[in-house]
């Protein structure tokens, strides 16, 4: 028989990571089961979503994440894609049946007159734009400029994914722009989810994974490799080893 524990039961670290996480996250307490000596489960309900969780020892005594499942309105589902996209169906289960409804992509809108942008954007739009004509396949790839709080942004979007360079006013030198130092470019998959970090700051990776080693332009006012956020271990197994929730 199951062994079902309470919140206060020492459990590994792993499971305890999780369970405060997505306690926090969506506001409810996961229950774990203890299935058998090797394995522990994780179960957290809602009235339309069922997450669980499987972990496993190894033969070194460590716990290792096994499987899980997603079911919505009793049908099971694909599985998340990060902790933060699971989430997202937590809270809006609808979201996985409109088309782009888990996009994190920023919604932009062109500029009307592109003369009137600084010569940087300018550019760096213009590189784009003709990179995408030597891809070959007309209209494969495309670009724009919009106005941001903060600057503008040169969107490219293609098969696969899209990119965001954004451009602010340059400190040192009044009237000139250049790409921001923090955020200077965001790379989304084709799925419209922030993959950005899956280049570790690097520009010109991002840009050749869009348009291919070859084809990659140079992006005026880049001026090294922009830093990656520093993220804790605990997020970076939450995000990335458990969820494939």
């Amino acid at each position: 028989m199951p062994e079902h524990l309470t919140q206060t039961a020492i459990l590994p670290k792993q499971v305890t990571t999780m369970r405060h996480d997505l306690q926090e996250a969506t506001g409810q307490t996961a229950e774990i089961r203890r299935t058998s000596p090797l394995h522990y489960l994780l179960v957290l309900t809602s009235e339309r979503v069922e997450l669980t969780i499987t972990w496993r020892r190894n033969h070194r005594g460590s716990w290792k994440w096994n499987s899980s499942t997603l079911t919505v309105d009793g049908t099971s589902r694909e599985l998340a894609r990060d902790f933060d996209d699971f989430v997202h169906i937590w809270k809006d289960p609808d979201v996985l049946s409109r088309p782009d409804g888990r996009s994190e992509i920023p919604a932009l809108t062109p500029v009307e007159d592109e003369t009137q942008l600084p010569d940087i954007v300018r550019q760096a739009l213009d590189r784009m734009r003709n990179s995408a004509e030597r891809k070959g396949k007309e209209g494969s790839v495309r670009a724009f400029a919009a106005a941001t709080d903060t600057g503008y942004t040169v969107q490219v979007s293609g098969p696969k994914g899209t990119l965001h360079l954004h451009y602010t006013p340059c400190r040192r030198s009044p009237g000139a722009w250049t790409l921001a130092q923090r955020d200077g470019f965001r790379m989304f998959d084709k799925n419209g989810m922030d993959n950005t970090r899956k280049f570790a700051g690097n520009l010109m990776a991002a840009l050749a994974d869009m348009f291919g080693i070859s084809a990659a332009p140079a992006v005026p006012g880049q001026t090294g490799h922009a830093s990656p956020a520093s993220v804790s271990n605990s997020v970076r197994v939450r995000r990335h080893s458990v969820i494939r929730v």
